[in-house]
């Protein structure tokens, strides 16, 4: 069963060919996990569950993994869209096929890094938003997501008049409730009176959901919101317009999709990415957790647009900046609220 469907797979990924390199190792050869003698040998298999070409979280992975490949000459393959019944069989899939390096990008993804891992230990994994990994050869890697949050958090407890901040994430997954975190503990910094309304979507890419969850979080009185759902929380922009709501942007620039987005806190998983899967061409990546967040400029601000653009006073934009420095120089923000 494993041989079908590692065939299968085979021939998918053929035809999904991102970039390939001049010298392709044999599909039988001995799987090294790394070895950088000659890295345009080395194959790169990437698992997304969403659209490689959705223009924010997804083709962040996609275009992050096809830089690395042009920069070695060596072959990137992925698989979009990949259903949750089926990510497991995916990873393997790529492991089976002898891919060095198989990157596995969402916390929704982790279980089956690590079940696969376990039986292929010259493989090199690597999984995104995740607070751990495994020995001998599992990485995960956090996007800063805490610091995200924590910076959201504050440009939405400096923007709220009502008190009152909804908060939109697709899945209740590890690295999403640590941004919400981020947002709750910055949010009492600030002020401990203002309320934080939190709903989940069940979706990282119907933006209708995300605008029923902003209608809902309107009728509770809230003024701001801010959303983590990928191209689902596009909608909620495009409704906070409608109805004259302030926005806060993550994880992409949100602001083209609505004028009521005022800021946006980018996770830029490109760099993140490209970062990780060079570390494990070069066999400098450790397994366990590793964290690039702002301190390797993956999180930092937007400049202030839209019609909201001066909403925040110019000390409350130079405390948003100096929250952002303390965390680019290695400062846990944790800290600040304690």
């Amino acid at each position: 069963m494993k041989k079908t469907i590692a065939f299968l797979l085979s021939l998918v990924m053929a035809l999904s060919l991102l970039t390939a390199c001049s010298t392709q190792k044999e599909p039988n050869s001995p799987n090294k996990g790394g070895n950088t003698s000659d890295p345009s040998n080395l194959k790169i298999g990437l698992v997304l569950t969403g659209s490689a070409n959705d223009g924010g979280w997804n083709q962040m992975a996609a275009d992050a993994a096809s830089t690395v490949a042009a920069k070695y000459g060596c072959t990137v393959n992925f698989s979009e869209s990949v259903a949750t019944t089926d990510i497991e069989n995916t990873i393997r899939g790529y492991a089976d096929a002898g891919y060095d390096i198989v990157f596995a990008h969402g916390a929704e993804l982790f279980d089956a890094s690590k079940q696969v891992s376990k039986d292929y230990p010259d493989t090199k994994f690597i999984n995104s938003c995740a607070f751990s990994g495994q020995e001998p050869n599992l990485t995960g890697v956090d996007f800063g997501a805490y610091e995200l949050g924590f910076l959201n958090g504050l440009a939405c407890a400096y923007a709220t008049e009502a008190k009152k901040v909804g908060v939109i994430i697709a899945v209740e997954s590890d690295s999403m409730l640590t941004w919400v975190e981020g947002i709750k503990d910055a949010v009492k910094y600030v002020d401990e009176s203002i309320e934080v309304v939190v709903v989940a979507t069940g979706s990282f890419d119907d933006p209708i959901k995300a605008k029923q969850a902003t209608d809902a979080m309107a009728s509770k009185g809230c003024d701001v919101i801010t959303q983590n759902a990928d191209a689902c929380g596009n909608g909620a922009v495009e409704e906070c317009d409608a109805l004259g709501l302030v926005n806060v942007g993550a994880v992409g620039d949100q602001s083209a999709y609505g004028e009521s987005c005022f800021l946006s806190v980018i996770q830029d998983a490109h760099q993140g990415i490209a970062a990780a899967i060079d570390e494990a061409i070069n066999g400098t990546l450790k397994p366990g957790p590793v964290v690039m967040g702002a301190n390797a400029n993956v999180v930092y601000l937007t400049d202030y647009t839209g019609k909201y653009a001066n909403l925040l006073t110019d000390e409350e934009k130079a405390t948003l900046q100096s929250v952002w420095q303390q965390a680019h120089d290695g400062i846990d923000l944790h800290t600040l609220t304690k």
